[in-house]
């Protein structure tokens, strides 16, 4: 009977063990929802919509295979259908029922020329991107994308997007009755071992002396019925070592079941080869905070970004600074921005005693303040702090034109000492830009830029010479109405000097603070014209105004003209502060002979 236990539990451990087995193996259910695209792509760019990123759930691995370069990127819908403006594309869409990537033609926009003629085909390096990959013949990525957010897929921008494209979703296949049913079956295989040691040392019991055994017989100690007892015993051992071999055999099979499972469960928890890429797979990004269904428009960037597009424009002014580049400067500067820099350049290379322009610290930027909207042109201020605490911090305003042409400095102003900036919103939140004519602020933005002239052109005798606070106004100081007054009385009879206000190129720039206030960039222009007062008489020109205009003395006149890049703060409406003064860049912009 024990025999017959023994052999029913093998047979239950056996049957349990490989049960568990195989929910491990060949039963287990597949890792992942796979949707591969139906036909090669053949537009230079390809797109997978928010809806079909979110078709399954759990997070998204796009897996890319082609010839050459292969791209990848994400971002707001919105701006990922900014960006494609204008050029045709296939759209990718999740087909449930064939389980694959439908794919859609959508042609160029004829409207959307403009937008691409603004930029670069390639859409690597677009500050539009919350993140991009890129890689050498394949790549996989897996990201977490929330709904609201798109992915976008090309090569280079010329040639045919990665033909093969393949979008997958985990699945939940994990067995939780694998383990226990292995455990289970090898408790009761040992119960099995138990009972078929027990049943042997029964019968091995049962074969001994049932009675006492007769007394000694004398004679020869050595009969035939010792020599057969001998052999008997010996006979008895070799059963006994078979008898060990049948008990361990059972051990072995359950050791080997089990290394088996491990090493099946290894294996088919192993990902399905992907597209080979030249960078390590990375991990699921953070899902991105998508925006309500509301009406309040989004803040153009998000903080990461707005680090990102920083950075490149502090290594382009760092690099362009260096080489004296205009080109590469105005991959990255325009506007006010630009004009000062460049023309430093030329300065500096026939009269290097001119000061450099200030540079633009690296690293975490203090302030990022992003406006909130979904038209163009989008506008980013920041505030990056230099290390050294002897150099001011310098205060960005960058302007994006269109989806498909980068972030540019409009703006670089370095902050007066002691300066303190508004409260202004967080990242995540955005700010509103106001209109020029803003009526919600104690001044118009237009209004102060007409009065802010005047002052600088007058000073005290100025109307609105008490309507800016002069608190920590360094500017004033340096080219106000009592500088031009000295320099004027310091000239040689033979000569004469004229200030005036000319318009600048610049636009201006409002963002609203907390407080209902703003943060106003604008800039002014003043001519400075110098001519002989007496017949045959000269104007001698030195320095950065010889090195700019290429003239050493003139008959006629010479005219310079002076740009001044400024940040103000414009209380709200009903406020007894006055607009302040928190930065400004100047220097000279053009020089020329008066005909």
């Amino acid at each position: 009977m024990r025999f017959v236990l023994a052999i029913i539990t093998f047979v239950i451990a056996t049957t349990l063990i490989g049960v568990g087995v195989a929910q491990r193996t060949f039963l287990l259910p597949p890792g992942a929802v796979v949707a591969t695209n139906a036909a090669p792509v053949t537009d230079a760019y390809a797109v997978i919509d928010s809806q079909s990123l979110l078709a399954n759930t759990g997070s998204q691995t796009v897996s890319l295979a082609g010839k050459g370069k292969v791209f990848l990127a994400y971002g707001q819908t919105a701006d990922v259908d900014a960006w494609l403006n204008g050029s045709s594309f296939t759209k990718l869409s999740f087909d449930e029922k064939s389980g694959t990537l439908v794919s859609e033609g959508v042609p160029a926009d004829k409207a959307g020329a403009a937008n691409v003629a603004s930029g670069s085909p390639n859409p690597a390096g677009s500050d539009l991107w919350i993140q991009e990959f890129s890689g050498d013949g394949g790549m996989s990525r897996t990201v977490n994308l929330a709904a609201g957010y798109s992915v976008i897929i090309a090569s280079d921008g010329a040639t045919a997007a990665p033909a093969s494209i393949a979008l997958s979703w985990p699945i939940d296949n994990s067995t939780p009755w694998a383990i226990p049913l292995l455990l289970t079956g090898a408790l009761v295989l040992m119960i099995g071992l138990a009972l078929l040691l027990w049943g042997l040392w029964h019968m091995k019991r049962q074969q001994g002396p049932r009675r006492k055994p007769p007394g000694a017989i004398t004679g020869k100690r050595f009969s035939f019925s010792r020599t057969n007892a001998i052999e008997s015993g010996v006979k008895r051992g070799r059963r006994g070592i078979s008898q060990s071999v049948v008990v361990l055999l059972p051990l072995a099979v359950i050791t080997a079941l089990l290394a088996g499972s491990g090493a099946a469960t290894a294996a088919t928890n192993t990902p399905s080869p992907s597209p080979t890429s030249s960078e390590p797979s990375g991990t699921p990004t953070p899902t991105p905070t998508a925006g309500s269904s509301s009406d309040i428009p989004l803040p153009v960037v998000s903080e990461a970004q707005a680090q990102v597009i920083i950075d490149r424009v502090t290594t382009v002014a760092t690099t362009a600074d260096a080489a004296s580049n205009k080109d590469l400067l105005a991959t990255r500067f325009a506007g006010p921005a630009y004009d000062l820099r460049s023309v430093t350049y030329t300065i500096r290379a026939s009269y290097p005693e001119y000061p450099a322009p200030a540079a633009i610290a690296s690293g975490p930027a203090s302030v990022v303040l992003p406006q909130a909207t979904t038209s163009w042109p989008k506008v980013l201020v920041a505030v990056v702090t230099n290390p050294d605490p002897t150099i001011a911090p310098q205060s960005l305003t960058m302007v994006q034109q269109t989806p498909r042409s980068n972030y540019k400095a409009n703006y670089a102003i370095a902050l007066e000492p002691d300066t303190t900036l508004p409260p202004v919103a967080a990242a995540t939140v955005g700010a509103a830009r106001l209109a020029p004519d803003s009526k919600l602020l104690q001044l118009t933005p237009t209004a102060l830029k007409e009065a802010y002239a005047d002052i600088l052109a007058v000073g005290s005798a100025s109307p609105f010479f008490n309507v800016v606070d002069p608190k920590g106004d360094s500017l004033r100081t340096q080219v106000g109405a009592e500088y031009k007054a000295t320099a004027k009385a310091g000239l040689p009879s033979a000569g004469s000097v004229d200030f005036a206000k000319v318009a600048g190129i610049g636009d201006t720039i409002a963002l609203a603070s907390i407080d209902s206030g703003a943060l106003v960039n604008f800039e002014l222009r003043e001519t400075v014209t110098g001519r002989p007062v007496t017949a045959g008489g000269k104007i001698e020109t030195t320095g950065a105004i010889k090195a700019l205009s290429g003239i050493e003395s003139s008959g006629t006149g010479v005219e310079a003209t002076y740009a001044y890049q400024l940040l103000f703060y414009i209380p709200p409406a009903g406020s007894s502060a006055k607009p302040t003064l928190l930065g400004f860049s100047q220097g000279l912009v053009q020089a020329k002979e008066i005909q």
